[in-house]
């Protein structure tokens, strides 16, 4: 799932965790489904996508530590479980604090 955040005031995605029923993890329904995710993402325009997830799952979709790119929440987590993704590479991600969308809470 892709819902609409902002970091800062620039519009972004924040992807939801992805999560498959044991029985049928380590099949690639989970990538399927996040490149899929992204794809269309791209499809649409955007250019930028944030999740706070497993540290070493989202990286093989070319998601890196959110911090080194000077973006952060406003509640804590774990540094490495906040990641970032810019879909075109002639837009470099920005800098600034994730906003959620209200139903979040964050």
């Amino acid at each position: 799932m892709l819902t609409r955040c902002h970091i800062d005031r620039t519009p972004a995605l924040c992807l939801g965790p992805c999560a498959v029923l044991p029985g049928y993890q380590r099949r690639g329904a989970g990538s399927a489904a996040i490149r899929a995710a992204l794809a269309a993402a791209r499809e649409k325009g955007e250019y930028f996508v944030v999740v706070l997830g497993h540290p070493t799952y989202y990286p093989r979709f070319g998601f890196t530590r959110a911090s080194v790119h000077g973006i952060g929440l406003t509640i804590d987590v774990p540094d490495e479980a906040l990641m970032a993704l810019a879909l075109d590479s002639g837009h470099p991600l920005p800098g600034g604090t994730v906003r959620y969308a209200a139903p979040f809470g964050i």
